[in-house]
């Protein structure tokens, strides 16, 4: 009895290893594999921020082990810059956030910079009114891969120097500053400014680290030598607020901004929480053209719908294949960022995983999992300092924790290139903003004839706009760098160029300038705008004769001039889609391009004379509703189509009134 007793046991146990090795050897094949549960998770916080003040409740010196780890700033080695965000209309609790050892910094909209202590993290977020979310705070990031540009362009030979134009370099840092100087390669009056505190204030810049500044301002230079150069210092996206107020206060004309933001929208020009899309698209309504590097992501950005063939909730990246490759050498730093389509904020919840060779989620490198659940903004960021000897190569993977729809996904790595990269939409914020000029590069050497610089980002924008604007030559030589690349050396290019444009014809609006800029460059690419070289490459030689012929027009709300008058903003919806219908379906052929320059021949004059009646305006608009209507169906179904469709529609208008009045 016994024996046949053991034996069942036996049989059962037997059994129970088979199923499991069964079970296992199958979920290999499709690489299946458990996410752990959430660890150190608040719903009011993001994800590391949490882990920073478990890591610094053990010991003060592995929580600055760990911030310096995950590169975040600490100040005082207790206390950290954080964003604390309210929900719209309303604002956070001062009061308490004082008691509690916080200290705000600046406000804008509905962030807060602060400098908290990091053991109250928790308190703050659970105790003070108004918070809806705190997180680090949206890092302005330089697109340098680290000037034969001048003559490439037309500058040298254009005959004006810029003079009398303000001219604003925003940037991170302008180390090395007085040797540009002492060189010649700057002026020695420039102006500096650091708004990266309370407010924006005259800086000397004597303890400098950064150079990324000094390298772009000294390309603005060389470009428009008569320029008044403004330096302005700033760190984060409220940084960049004030130093946009601070230029539309003191006259600033020009901005160059070769910095980037990841995971402050979805990289489709949409203004949330005072981000850096919301200073482009102000200072272009203020007069201020905005010209912005496009940004070197192009092998560095992955992009997808979240895909789970196989139901273990790991989005599949190729077939059973559910990780992105990364490669990294010791000493280096993976710094990564997810973000989807759910924004401003959401309760769908995706998490972000790094790995090793051993593919093991619940043994994972670095890991971001903030809780979303309705209040927080749909991003997750892993930044990881690789080891010695590191243990690479290394693995991205994409969690779906709790979501009711598979979202599209945006992954974006600021050091390093992905396996696979998808360079179509690699541009990043605030490139993304109507009011930005986004620039891409172009090699010196290969200027005449291209490719595109292989790391340049590519538009579209994911609400479907075409992006670059216009492309300036990169690779040149620079006294800061010595060979400057990247996006970030295109973009002054296209700065100093509007400089001696606003020089020779001072009394040129923004859209104007615009116009100049892109209605001159020299076509490369597809005909017409597209989103590898915008209008196509930076040329000053023909500007001239455009603006002397009346044209203006371009981004931002460039070109729309009696739409704009009409509903007073550039960036209003209805100007938008007429400007998205022009640059898509009139600018890319010649009858269309011949339209839209006799439009902006005669119609400024008359877009003054609307401008100033109320009653007028109103009309306007009321008139401009079908051809807004045309343009909406254009952009969503295509030229052709659309004019089918109102051929159809018309022809059915047209019979309903013959019936109705034959009944009548």
């Amino acid at each position: 009895m016994n024996i046949i007793k053991y034996g069942k046991l036996l049989i059962i146990f037997g059994t129970i290893l088979l199923l499991n090795f069964a079970f296992f050897a199958l979920a290999f094949a499709q690489d299946l594999h458990m996410a752990p549960a959430k660890e150190n998770v608040h719903p009011k916080m993001a994800n590391c921020l949490k882990k920073l003040e478990v890591e610094y409740e053990k010991s003060a010196m592995a929580g600055r082990l760990f911030a310096q780890g995950m590169n975040i700033n600490t100040q005082d080695q207790d206390k950290i810059n954080v964003y604390l965000m309210s929900e719209p209309g309303t604002s956070v609790d001062e009061t308490s956030l004082y008691n509690l050892g916080a200290k705000i910094i600046k406000q804008a909209g509905n962030v807060t910079r602060a400098e908290v202590p990091i053991d109250m993290l928790t308190a703050i977020a659970d105790t003070v009114k108004g918070i809806s979310f705190i997180k680090t705070p949206d890092k302005l990031i330089p697109v340098a891969v680290e000037s034969e540009g001048v003559g490439l362009t037309g500058a040298s030979s254009y005959g004006y120097t810029g003079s009398g134009v303000n001219v604003a370099v925003i940037d991170v840092g302008f180390d090395n500053l007085s040797s540009a100087i002492s060189n010649g390669d700057l002026p020695n009056n420039v102006i500096k400014i650091d708004c990266t505190g309370a407010s924006c204030v005259s800086a000397n810049f004597s303890s400098e680290t950064e150079e990324h500044g000094t390298a772009v301002a000294e390309i603005v230079y060389d470009m428009a030598p008569g320029a008044n150069l403004y330096l302005i210092k700033v760190a984060y996206t409220l940084d960049l607020w004030d130093a946009k107020n601070y230029s539309i206060n003191h006259g600033i004309k020009i901005i160059n901004h070769s910095l980037v933001v990841l995971n402050s929208n979805f990289y489709d020009g949409e203004c949330y929480n005072s981000n850096a899309v919301c200073s482009a698209n102000d200072a272009y309504a203020n007069g201020i053209l905005w010209v912005n590097a496009v940004g070197n992501e192009a092998t560095r950005h992955y992009e997808a719908t979240f895909t789970d063939s196989d139901n273990d909730k790991w989005h599949n990246v190729s077939g059973s294949d559910e990780t992105i490759n990364i490669t990294a050498s010791a000493g280096q730093t993976i710094e990564v960022y997810l973000t989807w389509d759910a924004w401003p904020t959401t309760g769908q919840d995706y998490d972000l995983y790094l790995l090793d060779s051993s593919l093991d989620p619940l043994n994972p490198v670095a890991v971001s999992t903030t809780r979303q659940t309705g209040s927080q903004e749909p991003i997750e960021q892993i930044s990881y300092s690789v080891p010695s000897p590191s243990t690479g190569p290394y693995y991205l993977s994409i969690y779906q924790y709790s979501a009711t729809s598979n979202h599209r996904l945006e992954v974006y790595s600021v050091h390093h290139d992905l396996t696979p990269a998808v360079a179509s939409s690699s541009l990043l914020s605030p490139a993304d903003a109507d009011g930005a000029m986004a620039v891409g590069a172009i090699d010196y050497s290969d200027w005449t004839t291209g490719p595109q610089e292989t790391s340049s980002s590519r538009g579209p924008t994911n609400d479907g706009r075409i992006k670059p604007d216009i492309c300036g030559p990169n690779n040149v030589s620079n006294f800061i760098y010595g060979h400057f690349a990247g996006t970030s050396a295109a973009s002054p290019h296209v700065a100093g160029a509007a400089a001696l444009l606003l020089s020779r014809y001072p009394t040129y609006s923004v859209s104007q300038l615009w116009g100049c800029l892109t209605a001159s460059a020299i076509d490369m690419g597809s005909s017409g705008k597209d989103n590898i070289y915008g209008h196509g490459r930076l040329n000053l030689s023909s500007c001239s004769v455009i603006i002397t012929s009346g044209s203006g027009g371009g981004g931002g709300g460039g070109g729309c001039f009696i739409a704009t008058a009409a509903y007073g903003s550039p960036m209003e919806p209805h100007v938008k889609v007429l400007r998205e219908m022009r640059d898509r379906f009139l600018l890319t052929n010649s009858p269309g391009r011949t339209l839209v320059n006799f439009y902006y021949t005669y119609s400024p004059a008359a877009a003054d004379f609307i401008a100033g009646h109320a009653g007028l305006r109103a009309i306007v608009r009321v008139g401009l509703l079908p051809l807004v209507g045309v343009s909406w169906v254009a952009l969503k179904i295509g030229f052709v189509p659309s004019i089918g469709f109102m051929l159809v529609f018309g022809i059915c208008l047209i019979g309903l009134i013959k019936i109705k009045l034959s009944i009548n």
